[in-house]
């Protein structure tokens, strides 16, 4: 048996395929370094190469030992813990009286699509976790541009507004700026993990989205994706002064950016982002406009109580924005508490996975997932406890909707992907 065919006969035994490029170069090494040994003893070049196979032993179980050491990491507590957060997301759409908003009753309805939206999560996260993640890195440029033309597209040409939000919809499929974002976090983990492009180029590819969320007025998106292209900047393989500078000279254009946006609002004739930032500090002068819902969520959290409120509170988007105060509502602090321990046992989790991993396009894809994922979920949380103004940011996996399900599908399935193939991020980012 040629070395060749030792190699082959062993990677055959080996079922997760992308072993099978690492474990056939670390044979082929060992093999060569053999038959060299082989070779400084006297032994022909084909003497050599049988002896140095027949050192190895079977290749049958070489290769069976080589499946059981590279078979692809489950993250069963990350999956359970997702799985319970799925589960306890049809406690708002069960305890949620839909008459007042729509006179009838449609909770068998939202049951229905909530179930649909869990479906095509959970076909997402599938594909996505046997879909070798690495493969995207080379399309890094194609998704930045694309997610810049989808921006650019709502900007200049949406067919309506849904909440203040520009969207495209054609038919049943509509367009919006949150679909950018997974894709824009994906793309700069690939530029940041290799040194191809200018560092001034990279600020720019940054900035340019923040401009365009801005303009587009989702303050939600633009504070999650900032944070995570930060978080990605901070990994990079950037030297610490570059990093410096970029990090001065990009804080700055935020700082002005902030500070004209307060100037327009007071100058410019918009008074109704001021009056949400009045209502918020001081919701009781707004009682009967942006302060309602701010007075409405506190009596609902004081009434709570450790078990639930005696009786029952409507509550606007009840199942999608204000889905945890819903169910605290509903079922207590109790449950409440509970809930809220799954949602960042979520985040400690994923933050043990990238721990030990090296600088690479893997890790950087596990950092930005679990940034977005974890303000999305501080920041729900104390905004339903009145700590921070209220903004149309869902729980992840608790809020209705198939759009943030989607999203966040994508991101747990990058993140179970990396996690699956971890034996193999063992290359760190280049440094020169």
């Amino acid at each position: 048996m040629s070395s060749k065919e030792f190699v082959l006969a062993v990677t055959r035994r080996i079922r997760a395929k992308e072993a099978h490029q690492q474990v056939a170069e670390e044979l082929t090494n060992h093999l060569q370094e053999s038959k060299q040994t082989w070779l400084r003893k006297g032994y022909s070049e084909e003497e050599a190469e049988q002896k140095a196979v027949a050192a190895m032993g079977s290749a049958s179980q070489l290769g069976k030992n080589m499946d059981k050491i590279h078979r692809p990491a489950w993250d069963f507590w990350l999956i359970g813990i997702i799985s319970l957060l799925l589960a306890a997301s049809f406690i708002p759409i069960l305890s949620t009286d839909f008459q007042p908003q729509f006179g009838r009753d449609l909770t068998g309805y939202y049951i229905q699509h909530r179930l649909l939206h869990i479906v095509l999560g959970i076909g997402l996260i599938t594909v996505l976790l046997y879909f070798d993640y690495r493969k995207l890195q080379r399309f890094s440029l194609f998704l930045y541009v694309s997610s810049i033309l989808l921006l650019l597209f709502l900007l200049f040409a949406p067919n309506t507004f849904i909440n203040g939000q520009a969207i495209f919809q054609f038919g049943p499929l509509r367009l919006h700026t949150w679909m950018a974002l997974p894709f824009l976090v994906v793309s700069l983990a690939g530029f940041l993990s290799e040194r191809t492009y200018n560092r001034w180029l990279l600020a720019g590819f940054i900035i340019l989205p923040i401009v365009l969320f801005t303009l587009l007025s989702n303050l939600s998106a633009l504070m999650l994706y900032t944070a995570a292209a930060a978080v990605l900047f901070g990994y990079s393989y950037l030297p610490r002064k570059v990093k410096t500078s970029v990090f001065a000279v990009v804080g700055g254009i935020g700082l002005s950016m902030a500070a004209f946006s307060v100037y327009a609002y007071h100058r410019l004739l918009m008074p109704y982002q001021t009056e949400r930032i009045a209502a918020f500090l001081k919701p009781e002068s707004y009682s009967d406009s942006s302060g309602y819902m701010i007075l409405l969520l506190k009596d609902a959290m004081a009434e709570a109580g450790l078990f639930g409120a005696k009786m029952p509170l409507y509550i606007p988007e009840a199942h999608t924005d204000y889905a945890l105060v819903q169910l605290i509502h509903s079922y207590g602090y109790a449950a409440g508490i509970l809930v809220i321990g799954l949602l960042l046992a979520v985040t400690i989790r994923i933050g043990w996975m990238a721990r030990n991993l090296p600088r690479s396009y893997g890790k950087l894809l596990i950092l930005a997932s679990v940034t977005i994922y974890s303000i999305q979920s501080v920041y729900s949380i104390l905004m339903i406890f009145g700590l921070l103004p209220l903004t149309g940011m869902s729980l992840p996996f608790i809020s209705y909707g198939l759009l943030p399900m989607l999203i966040h599908a994508f991101l747990l399935g990058m993140v179970l992907s990396v996690y699956r193939r971890k034996l193999y991020v063992t290359k760190p980012m280049t440094l020169t």
